[in-house]
């Protein structure tokens, strides 16, 4: 996958999700949770650039494992990141019920297809 065509699919899929968070601004149990939700929109966004540039950098690399080793580094950052965002918001803000994970969650879970789509694709990329 080239940078062109990952910044074009990512940048759709940051309107999309972006359009999907405005959308749940009509329902109220979702409006007092709208920055957190954009938050975590730009989030997941800056970690899918920082994941494609060191992923496609170790899908290059001589050492067959370098990749592997990324990829499972990345998914145990990814899950501490996103349980110290949760809790950081919820013990800043203390919200008042638990519906401001389900736009995070969203975006936690298309993002992770996303990556798991252009990982696979750059760990296809033979070492030089």
């Amino acid at each position: 996958m080239n940078k062109r065509r990952f910044f074009f699919q990512l940048v759709m899929l940051t309107i999309l999700l972006t359009g999907i968070v405005l959308f749940l601004q009509i329902f109220s149990i979702f409006k007092a949770s709208f920055g957190f939700s954009i938050i975590s929109v730009g989030f997941f966004s800056l970690l899918s650039v920082v994941m494609f540039f060191t992923a496609a950098k170790a899908a290059v690399n001589k050492d067959k494992n370098a990749f592997t080793r990324l990829i499972m580094i990345f998914t145990l950052g990814k899950m501490l990141l996103t349980v110290v965002l949760v809790v950081t918001y919820q013990m800043i803000v203390k919200p008042h019920g638990v519906y401001f994970v389900i736009p995070f969650f969203l975006a936690y879970i298309v993002f992770t297809i996303f990556e798991t789509i252009f990982l696979t694709k750059l760990g296809k990329i033979k070492a030089r």
